[in-house]
């Protein structure tokens, strides 16, 4: 790791000895000496990521929002990831087996930007491969606090994410312009400084002239360009400076590898220790309590639990209301018991071997209780979509009840194999079932679900509106939907989209449903045009939404209007 290091301050260096000859009388070292012999030295592998720093910087803010550009975000995710990979490399860097798991976990998770519609899971994707690269850049110089799978991991990534990158914010301009190229920095500064002097006096100039109509044309001509454009360029080049610091200061940090030294296994092990003071009895009075509740609230409820499970409504209950009553309440109510499961593991005393069979008991009569109470809100939840179909929030709220599931069968299964890393194992299940929300074209899903139950007489009618709201995903299952209608009604969906909008199927559900769906269909035309930013902004599913809607005509109809 000494190549690594070598951007390290250079305090064993030979001060200059022009510099070393310049005393006073009492042999007193200059200040100009002094401050050159202290001076920060840059490598070159160092100065190159400064420059791919401040551009990374630039690039993101030119990203933004990144539901715009998505194909410019998987793109820009790749290369940062190759090009702080050569330089790693360079300087000697070793891919360990947990930053090669980050790089693969990210490119995985930023296919979701170019494999789904959903502006959310875009927003996350992206999200979690920039923090997954700050993890690979602090993982590969070995700044890991534990080798291999470590419960520490969180501490890694608050280490590589929060604290590391403000221990050399400052560094990027002088890395920029180290060397060789301080010569170029001086020029750059001194033309920036007589182009700011400059620009005042012009304009005025400029202004005094304009009176003339043949100077304006020519000047016109010549400075042909969108001001607002310019003006989004030059604050995004402003705004990725201090992006750019942030990415520079993480890289250089992890290369030093002397930043933050408090936070280690060490102090992190001692703090923990230190933690643990709850004396058994109080850990105890504190759970009983909320676990009698639980066992008088399943007593209470047995007939709703037992009809959750066998498909059978309540008498008194509809659909709606059975799926609704209690839902998110039990959500909150397993996350509080999973903060309840945390509170004690962490403040809980232990015996000399580090085990406590009490806390065992409770996070296992906690994780039963919790996966009760998931399992009943899951079932009552299939009800409900059964009855009602799919919707993004049914979708979201089912994902993460199993998500919570998974997490409380790893606590208890913790519990009896002492071996198995509890948070690396959770941390591991968020990513995977991350990567499966985000990779499956969950809208795509949703309309196709619904429209297969609509068509199949399950569905008494089907929202067009909510099936327009899903954006591209949706869009080939409209136009299945307008296709299929078409052999019922005997009509023309190509022929309806050039036609306004129909007012003699109100005797018809399925006439009422076809005339929704040819106005969707129409905004979805139109919106695709209004969305299409050039090649950076295609999906997949902008792909094939733009096949199925020239497959009828509908984008020709959009361009006629």
């Amino acid at each position: 790791m000494d190549e690594i290091r070598e951007g390290t301050l250079n305090s064993g260096a030979e001060p200059d000895s022009d510099a070393q000859n310049s005393s006073d009388g009492e042999g007193t070292v200059t200040a100009e000496a002094a401050f050159e012999a202290s001076e920060r030295v840059f490598s070159t592998s160092q100065t190159v990521f400064a420059w791919i720093s401040w551009l990374a910087g630039y690039l993101l803010c030119r990203l933004y929002p990144i539901a715009s550009s998505p194909l410019g975000g998987f793109l820009f995710v790749l290369g940062l990831f190759v090009a702080t990979a050569v330089i790693l490399k360079k300087q000697g860097a070793v891919f360990t087996k947990m930053s090669v798991l980050a790089v693969a976990a990210a490119v995985v998770l930023s296919l979701a930007l170019i494999l789904s519609s959903n502006e959310m899971l875009h927003i996350i994707s992206f999200a979690f491969s920039l923090a997954a690269l700050g993890y690979f850049v602090y993982s590969s110089t070995g700044n890991a606090l534990k080798k291999g799978f470590s419960d520490l991991i969180l501490v890694d990534f608050f280490k590589a994410l929060v604290v590391l990158p403000f221990c050399s914010f400052g560094q990027m301009f002088k890395a920029m312009f180290y060397g060789r190229a301080s010569s170029g920095g001086k020029t750059f500064g001194k033309i920036l400084l007589g182009v700011c002097i400059a620009l005042f006096p012009t304009i005025t100039v400029i202004v005094l002239l304009s009176y003339d109509d043949g100077f304006t044309e020519i000047l016109g001509k010549i400075f042909a360009f969108n001001f607002l454009d310019v003006l989004s360029h030059i604050l995004s080049i402003g705004l990725g400076v201090p992006i750019g610091m942030y990415i520079f200061g993480l890289f250089l940090s992890s290369s030093d590898g002397d930043k933050a030294d408090y936070i280690n296994a060490e102090n992190t092990g001692r703090i923990s220790l230190g933690m643990k003071r709850l004396s058994t009895v109080t850990g105890v009075a504190a759970s009983v309590p909320l676990l009698f509740i639980y066992v008088v609230f399943f007593i209470s409820q047995w007939k709703y639990y037992f009809s959750g499970f066998t498909g059978v409504l309540p008498d008194d209950q509809s659909y709606a209301n059975y799926a609704r009553e209690g839902f998110f309440q039990l959500c909150a109510v397993s996350v509080i018991n999973l903060f309840a499961i945390i509170v004690l593991s962490a403040f809980m005393r232990r015996n000399e071997d580090g085990r406590s069979l009490v806390l065992k008991l409770l996070s296992v009569v906690f994780s039963a209780f919790t996966l009760i109470l998931i399992s009943t809100a899951i079932a009552k939840m299939v009800m409900y979509i059964d009855c009602y179909g799919l919707t993004p929030k049914r979708v979201y709220a089912s994902w993460f009840m199993v998500l919570l599931a998974l997490v409380f069968v790893i606590i208890t299964v913790k519990q009896f194999v002492k071996r198995l890393k509890v948070i690396i194992a959770c941390v591991g299940v968020s990513v995977v079932m991350l990567a499966v929300l985000s990779l499956s074209n969950v809208d795509g899903i949703i309309a196709r679900h619904n429209v297969d139950r609509y068509l199949d007489g399950y569905l008494k009618t089907v929202d067009v509106g909510a099936l327009y709201d899903l954006g591209d995903s949706a869009t080939p299952e409209l136009v299945r939907l307008a296709n299929e209608l078409d052999e019922r009604l005997g009509t023309d969906i190509s022929i309806s989209l050039t036609q306004e909008k129909n007012t003699d199927y109100s005797g018809d559900s399925e006439r009422l449903v076809y005339c929704d769906v040819t106005d969707y269909l129409k905004r979805s035309a139109s919106r695709f045009e209004l969305e299409n930013n050039g090649i950076f902004s295609y999906t997949l599913q902008k792909y094939r939404a733009e096949k199925a809607l020239k497959s009828i005509g509908a984008l020709d109809c959009s361009r006629a209007r």
